[in-house]
Order: C-alpha cells, then sequence, then structure tokens
C-alpha cells in the first residue's frame, strides 16, 4: 500500500508532503511562502534509497539528511559521487590543491573534468579564510 506524511506549520506557512509506496518514496512536496531551502541533489537520491524506518521518513519531510547521514552538496565528481559540501570540508581540513583533495575523496582522479570546479572551490575557500 501507499502513505502519505505530512507536515504543517501554519504560522509560518509551510507545507510539506511525502508519498511512500512501501519502502520506496514516490515524491516529495515542499510548500512555503519562502524559498524553501532543501538540498536538491540529497532529494532526488532519496527516489533511490529505502526509508524502511519512521526516522528516514520523517528526514524526509524534514527536508534534509537525519542525524548519521551527510549532505554532499552539488555533485562536483560525477565519476565518484563527491559534492561541493564534501570537497569544501576537506579544503577546511587543510587539502589546498587539488591533488590533495583527490588523494583525500578521490575526486578529479578519473576522467579530470572536474579538477576546474575543484580548483575554484579551493580558491573561494582561500578567499573567503583570508576576509
Amino acid at each position: 500500500g501507499t502513505e502519505t506524511l505530512s507536515f504543517q506549520d501554519a504560522v509560518a506557512a509551510r507545507r510539506r508532503f511525502a508519498r511512500f509506496a512501501g519502502e520506496r518514496l514516490l515524491g516529495a512536496l515542499y510548500l512555503a511562502a519562502e524559498p524553501v531551502a532543501v538540498p536538491r541533489d540529497w532529494a532526488v537520491e532519496q527516489l533511490s534509497q529505502a526509508h524502511a524506518d519512521q526516522r528516514a521518513r520523517l528526514a524526509i519531510l524534514a527536508g534534509r539528511p537525519g542525524k548519521g547521514s551527510e549532505d554532499k552538496g552539488a555533485i562536483v565528481c560525477s565519476c565518484f559521487g563527491v559534492g561541493a559540501r564534501q570537497i569544501a570540508g576537506a579544503v577546511v581540513a587543510g587539502c589546498h590543491t587539488v591533488e590533495a583533495v583527490g588523494e583525500a575523496l578521490q575526486a578529479g582522479t578519473n576522467c579530470g573534468s572536474c579538477r576546474a570546479e575543484i580548483r575554484s572551490i579551493i580558491h573561494a575557500h582561500r578567499l573567503q579564510a583570508a576576509e
């Protein structure tokens, strides 16, 4: 059978819905007066995940990974599924070259098409740290 979970915050004018068929997420809808900050890549990933327990299902309504899960950010390295937030985390942890990021996360070590974007993430964090 199918199950629909919903959440409503009348004061903030927010409504959220998630529909499941067994353990599979069929879809989610997030409505609000202001832009909804749900990580798109994370949300799309949920369509192929199993959501057997209530905690996993409630994370869908919350619109963000639950405790112990990670929001990778927009995928930068499609060869290894590495996201921008993961790369930024590696930079903060001390990876200051594309090669160092590759050693830590494998990003940029296969086809190389993401190396320029990795370099720009490193550069952006250096500028931010300098401010």
